[in-house]
């Protein structure tokens, strides 16, 4: 089994060519409202003479904000705040992620265009960890990010401050193609045979089109390799002791499947919130772990 899920062949189904939209107000994650394809070089909204790239790419998918995203970036030593009423998110015929264009913003006559080259599905990176009844707002990525306004091209690091946490978590569901099914901070992450995975980060939950369910985490403790996200299929969790006192975390035995599994073992997981914990037990109950 693939230790990246979101690089294998059936991650997610290709694409018939299409453009969409979503509404958080008005659609869930799992329903769209399919419309006719734009004509080459225009914009469904705003003045006709706007240009987009929908003619050069097979998937579109609008994101309509409530009420709108503000984007922050740092260019020649200079903070930018630009806010934005709408996300497009393009993706070519084999579901990889080629750019999102963002329109709306008063006075702003081009789109704001954050391209992605060298990657399939980049993970948006959850800055703050989740607590309960407290909305998660701000996605970012984790490296320099290419990005467009007017013209001029340039690298940097880019985040995302939405309005609605609903458009937060339609946003990821759009870019990774999977719901978004479960999310919580965690306090700390331990396994067996690696020591300490991540401290104060977030655990997510997603499902693909197939019902494939993976958790995902940023493994960011100090190793000599590189900080990167960590992906378990929730199919390759043996058991789970969901612990007898509040505060104790969550115990996974994890089957040794791939090479990352075989390593681990055992993973501890400790919830910032105690109601998370149960939360997560469970759902993996429900599933027949």
């Amino acid at each position: 089994m693939s230790q990246h899920p979101y690089d294998s062949a059936d991650w997610p189904l290709p694409n018939t060519p299409r453009e969409s939209v979503f509404s958080s107000s008005t659609h869930s994650s799992r329903s769209s409202q399919f419309i006719p394809p734009l004509s080459p070089g225009t914009s469904s909204q705003g003045s006709g003479s706007r240009k987009t790239s929908y003619s050069l790419y097979d998937d579109v998918v609008r994101l309509t904000l409530n009420p709108s995203v503000t984007v922050t970036f740092v260019r020649h030593n200079k903070l930018f705040r630009l806010r934005y009423l709408y996300i497009d998110i393009c993706k070519d015929a084999g579901g990889a992620l080629k750019c999102l264009e963002l329109n709306g913003g008063v006075g702003q006559q081009t789109a704001f265009v954050h391209s992605f080259h060298n990657t399939k599905l980049p993970v948006p990176h959850l800055e703050h960890p989740k607590l309960p009844h407290e909305p998660s707002l701000r996605v970012s990525f984790l490296d320099e990010q290419t990005v467009q306004t007017a013209h001029t091209v340039f690298t940097t690091q880019i985040s995302y401050t939405f309005d609605d946490e609903r458009d937060a978590v339609q946003f990821q569901e759009l870019i990774l193609a999977s719901k978004l099914i479960f999310i919580a901070g965690i306090a700390e992450a331990k396994s067996k045979g690696r020591g300490e995975e991540c401290i104060s980060q977030n655990l997510r939950i997603l499902q693909d089109h197939n019902g494939k369910q993976v958790m995902l985490f940023f493994a960011n403790s100090l190793r000599r390799e590189a900080k990167r996200y960590v992906s378990i299929p929730i199919s390759c969790i043996e058991s789970v002791n969901p612990g007898k006192k509040a505060g104790k975390p969550a115990v996974l035995q994890l089957q040794p499947n791939f090479e990352l599994l075989s390593q681990m073992k055992v993973l501890q997981i400790q919830f910032l919130d105690d109601s998370d914990r149960k939360r997560f037990c469970e759902f993996l109950s429900a599933q027949k772990i």
